[in-house]
């Protein structure tokens, strides 16, 4: 689903202008796993609507 897609690439890009303020390490890690995490949980959501609309 493009949608899906489209929602981790502007997480990414959110991400990569916040790491980009230079926060301190302990926070850009968090979010950084954050972003990874939703990235990863998007992708099985993209996986999983893939299957069950092919049919």
């Amino acid at each position: 689903m493009p949608e899906i897609l489209d929602i981790i690439t502007a997480a990414t890009q959110a991400y990569r202008k916040f790491e980009a303020t230079h926060p301190d390490r302990e926070i850009r890690q968090a979010v950084g796993n954050a972003v990874r995490f939703l990235a990863a949980d998007l992708k099985t959501a993209a996986e999983l609507t893939a299957s069950t609309t092919k049919g």
